[in-house]
């Protein structure tokens, strides 16, 4: 592996119970962008973009057990979006029919944040630098 200081972010997976759902909220809900599907090791899987990453959805594999996500938990927790305007941003994704978990609120002087919540509880941080 090289340098991590010469790294570039690849991706991001979500596990789904519901693929189709899934994608229709990262889609038409917070504006991701439609790349690619293929079977993956035998099971459906879907690419896409949102903020300049790869989103790869996909469902359980035969025989994979799949855990449903608590409130906290170790590993991962939210995606994180930079925002030009959040008060108009979460205007729109609640337009939308996007669940806003956070109200946009002034996290520190400097940042304002709010949180969206989807399918399987995924998180998306939506973050306003002041």
């Amino acid at each position: 592996m090289t340098d991590a200081r010469s790294s570039q972010f690849h991706h991001m997976p979500v596990f789904c119970s519901d693929l189709e759902a899934t994608e229709r909220w990262f889609v038409d809900g917070v504006g991701a962008e439609f790349i690619d599907r293929r079977d993956s090791r035998g099971v459906p899987g879907v690419t896409l973009q949102l903020g300049g990453a790869n989103v790869l959805l996909r469902p359980a594999r035969d025989g994979e057990t799949l855990a449903e996500a608590g409130t906290r938990h170790y590993g991962a927790d939210h995606i994180g979006l930079r925002v030009a305007d959040i008060d108009a941003t979460v205007k729109d994704l609640r337009q939308r029919g996007v669940e806003i978990e956070v109200e946009p609120w002034d996290f520190a002087p400097t940042t304002r944040i709010a949180f969206v919540k989807g399918p399987d509880n995924v998180r998306i941080e939506l973050v306003q630098p002041k």
